[in-house]
C-alpha cells in the first residue's frame, strides 16, 4: 500500500507530527512515498489543505500508484470524501486517528482490547457513516468505503448505535471487574506499580525484564494494548507490575474514553513508573515528555511518580546528563533513574526505588 503523508501546520501548530505520522503509517504496513506540509494562517474549511496543494497532490497521484492518503490533522468525513471526489474514489483518505485505529485492530489480542476498539471506531467513524450516505445520494455508488471497513457497510446507523450500548455495557462490567480486582490485590497487601509512557519507549522489555515474562517487543507502536500483570518478588516484597498502552500526543477523545479501562489503571496504582527513550533527540524527547505529563495530570494527578531514563545504552554520558535535564525541566522534583532494559544496567537501581516509593505509600 503505497501512501501520501500530509501536515497542515497553522500559527498555533508549534510542533510539527509528520514524522510520527510518517512512522505509524510505516508500522501499519505503509509505504510512505511523499510527505506534504502546508503552512496556513488557518485549514482550508472545504478540503483542508489549500485548493492549490489540492491540485499539486492531484497532478502527483495521477503520475505514481498511490491507495492512500493519510493527515495529521483531524479530518472532518465531509472534507475526505470532497478530497476524494477530486483525486478519485479508489484512493482511501483517512486521518490519523483512522490510522491509530487500524494499528489497534493489528495489535489487539484480548477480548477487552478488541471491544475497546470497535467501541473507538464505532464512534468515530459514525459521522463518515452519515457523510457516507449523504454522498452515495449524490454521486452514487462509486463513493466506495476505503477506510471505513466492511462491517461499517453491511450496517445503518440505527444497528451501530445499538451495537455500541452493548459495547459499553461489557465494557463497565470489565472496569467493576478490573476494580475488585485492585481492591483484594491490598486486600492481600500486593501494590501495584504500573508502567507508562510514551508508546515504543521499552516499558514492555523493562517488564520482561523485571518479571522475566516474554511478551512480545519490536512490533511498532502499540505492542500492548492491554493491562498485563505479573508479581515482582523483591527484597523481601512482593509488588504487582503492570505493562500498560503507551501515551501518543493528541489521542482523540473517543479513543482516550474507549480505553478507559487501560488507562483508568494508572489512577488506581500505588506507584506509575514513566518509561522514558533517552535515546531521542532532545526536541522529540521534550514533545513526548510534555505529552506524557499532560495524560498523567488529567488520569492520575495523586499517583506517586518514578521515571526510569531508558535505553542509556545508545547514547553517551554527556547525552544522559542533557536528557535528564530535559526531563528535569518538566518534573523538577520526581526521581529519575537512567536504565537500560535490554542490557539490564541500574535495573537492581529501580526495583529499590520502587520498594522505597511503594512502602511510602501502602
Amino acid at each position: 500500500m503505497r501512501a501520501i503523508v500530509i501536515e497542515v501546520q497553522t500559527e498555533k501548530s508549534e510542533k510539527t507530527k509528520i514524522q510520527e505520522l510518517k512512522g505509524l503509517a510505516k508500522s501499519a504496513g505503509y509505504d510512505v512515498v511523499k510527505e506534504i506540509v502546508q503552512k496556513r494562517t488557518k485549514p482550508d474549511p472545504t478540503y483542508l489543505i489549500g485548493e492549490g496543494k489540492l491540485k499539486e497532490l492531484k497532478s502527483f497521484i495521477e503520475k505514481e500508484s498511490i491507495d492512500t492518503i493519510i493527515f495529521s490533522n483531524n479530518l472532518k468525513a465531509s472534507q475526505a470524501f470532497r478530497i476524494r471526489r477530486e483525486v478519485g474514489w479508489n484512493i482511501d483518505v483517512i486521518d490519523r486517528n483512522i490510522l491509530i485505529l487500524k494499528i489497534f485492530e493489528e495489535r489487539s489480542r484480548t477480548a477487552e482490547a478488541k471491544m475497546q476498539i470497535e467501541l473507538a471506531r464505532l464512534h468515530y467513524m459514525l459521522p463518515w457513516v452519515r457523510e457516507y450516505l449523504r454522498f452515495r445520494d449524490l454521486y452514487g455508488e462509486q463513493v466506495g468505503w476505503g477506510a471505513l471497513g466492511e462491517y461499517l457497510h453491511k450496517v445503518y446507523e440505527q444497528h451501530i448505535t445499538k451495537r455500541m450500548k452493548l459495547l459499553e455495557r461489557k465494557l463497565e462490567k470489565v472496569r467493576m471487574r478490573n476494580f475488585e480486582r485492585i481492591i483484594k490485590r491490598r486486600e492481600y497487601g500486593l501494590p501495584e506499580v504500573v508502567l507508562t509512557g510514551y508508546t515504543q519507549a521499552g516499558k514492555t522489555e523493562l517488564f520482561n525484564k523485571l518479571t522475566h515474562e516474554t511478551k512480545p517487543v519490536g512490533l511498532g507502536p502499540f505492542t500492548t494494548l492491554s493491562t498485563y500483570s505479573r508479581r515482582l518478588s523483591a527484597l523481601n516484597n512482593d509488588i504487582i507490575i503492570v505493562d500498560s498502552i503507551g501515551f501518543i500526543e493528541d489521542m482523540h477523545p473517543i479513543i482516550l474514553n474507549a480505553f478507559y479501562t487501560t488507562l483508568n489503571e494508572l489512577s488506581l496504582s500505588d506507584l506509575i513508573v514513566l518509561v522514558v527513550d533517552g535515546s531521542d533527540e532532545i526536541n522529540e524527547m521534550r514533545r513526548k515528555i510534555d505529552s506524557s505529563y499532560e495524560i498523567i495530570s488529567k488520569i492520575a494527578p495523586s499517583v506517586e511518580l518514578v521515571i526510569a531514563l531508558n535505553k542509556i545504552d545508545l547514547v553517551k554520558n554527556e547525552d544522559v546528563e542533557r536528557a535528564i535535564k530535559v526531563v528535569k525541566e518538566v518534573f523538577p522534583y520526581t526521581d529519575i533513574i537512567p536504565i537500560s532494559a535490554k542490557k539490564g544496567i541500574n535495573l537492581n537501581i529501580l526495583v529499590e526505588k520502587i520498594i522505597e516509593k511503594v512502602k511510602m505509600v501502602v
